[in-house]
């Protein structure tokens, strides 16, 4: 596997119940970049149709079949890269799920992680309208494991530390996240960052969300160290960084976390 790996995070802000704007716009930005030839391309939370829980199950999809997932794949083959975004997902049982599908260079479905934790906070009513996922999913690329999650997962350092003994040496976080929190938001994608010696790529939304709020931006791409090497402001715009899968190598060497683990007391 080559250890120098393109990151491109797209944080856009999606217009509520407008999917053909929303695809319009991704395929845009992809066009404008793709000379960067980007390994691997995330997009934000919801990307398709926006963040508003009364309007996720008329949006939802069937997977792989319905729009969005052409629009995904159809576009993972065009740029000859890895790409993954989250929307509401239509499953089988006839429940209703956020999920976060990976497809990858020839556009073939290679992962699809159901976001565990739902925000039932404040204006949310998520797990109102949406079943809760129940396994953690790391998607094997062509040149590393990836591990899943979506928003609000952040802040479960649990499902990460299983993700990185499982060996994924990046974490996809891909989110809606408000404006209030970003203290919050900047700190616990370090932590995950510092704590897995890996590295994560957080993209969020930007613009104001259907609660009327903000939703902060602050894209970001974080090496092992906890170092934001690429970042983006609130505004529309792209998050672009090359990092080198050595460092994960190398850190996991120099400071030998995993092995000094105590697993006998954390119980």
């Amino acid at each position: 596997m080559a250890s120098k790996v393109k990151i491109l995070g797209l944080q856009i802000h999606s217009e509520i119940n407008n999917k053909v704007a929303n695809f319009q716009k991704v395929a845009s930005i992809l066009r404008e970049n793709a000379d960067f030839k980007p390994d691997l391309v995330v997009l934000p939370e919801t990307f398709n149709a926006g963040y508003d829980c009364e309007s996720f199950q008329q949006n939802a999809e069937m997977i792989p079949a319905g729009e969005t997932s052409m629009f995904l794949s159809s576009s993972a083959e065009k740029y000859n890269t890895n790409i993954t975004g989250s929307f509401i997902e239509k499953c089988p049982d006839g429940s209703f799920r956020n999920a976060l599908p990976m497809f990858d260079r020839t556009g073939a479905l290679v992962a699809k992680y159901h976001k565990i934790h739902l925000f039932s906070s404040q204006d949310s009513k998520e797990n109102t309208y949406l079943a809760t996922g129940n396994k953690r999913v790391i998607a094997d690329l062509d040149f590393a494991k990836v591990g899943m999650s979506v928003c609000y997962d952040i802040r479960f350092c649990e499902i990460y530390r299983k993700m990185a003994l499982d060996g994924a040496e990046i974490m996809i976080c891909s989110a809606a996240w408000p404006y209030p929190k970003l203290d919050h938001w900047i700190t616990l994608n370090k932590a995950r960052a510092i704590e897995n010696q890996c590295f994560v790529v957080a993209v969020n939304q930007a613009g104001k969300n259907v609660f009327g709020k903000l939703d902060l931006g602050q894209s970001m791409v974080i090496n092992p160290w906890g170092e934001i090497i690429a970042s983006a402001g609130t505004q529309e715009g792209v998050v672009k960084a090359e990092i080198d899968l050595d460092m994960v190598k190398n850190i996991r060497e120099e400071i030998s976390l995993f092995k000094d683990r105590k697993e006998e007391a954390y119980v």
